[in-house]
């Protein structure tokens, strides 16, 4: 709807372009996967409960999209290779009370959550990534 309301009243033009950049790639760590399929059907779900982040019937690629722009700083990828759906839960709280880890950064302790409880590393690379650009916009708005 925003969308539409742009292009009407601002004129907006845009394209979608792959860039090389920065990105956190989600892979599988040593010791392999710490979590199994989804044995129920429907859309995936995400939801927050006292510390425990529950990710229902997700692939790796949704996960990697729901971290993308909250937790980390740059966009992250699905580079397991597993397909399939899953259902994660994430103790947080858990993670919150180790010493070693750095609780003022968010990132930090989702990476420790990821490796710990779910088998997955955060690797920092570079990768091609979808990026919306801006082609052209008016400086003020049409009329009704």
């Amino acid at each position: 709807m925003l969308r539409s309301l742009l292009i009407e009243r601002m004129g907006l033009k845009t394209h979608v372009e792959k860039r090389e950049m920065p990105v956190y790639a989600l892979t599988v760590a040593k010791g392999g996967p710490k979590f199994s399929e989804s044995t129920t059907q429907g859309p995936e779900v995400t939801r927050q409960e006292k510390g425990v982040v529950i990710v229902e019937r997700a692939s790796l690629s949704e996960l990697a999209a729901e971290l993308s722009g909250k937790v980390f700083d740059r966009p992250v990828i699905d580079g397991t290779g597993l397909k399939g759906r899953y259902d994660v839960r994430l103790d947080m709280a858990a993670i919150m009370t180790a010493s070693q880890v750095d609780r003022s950064d968010p990132a930090t302790v989702m990476m420790t959550a990821l490796q710990d409880q779910m088998g997955l590393k955060v690797v920092p690379r570079r990768d091609q990534v979808d990026v919306l650009v801006i082609d052209h916009a008016e400086k003020t708005p049409a009329g009704n």
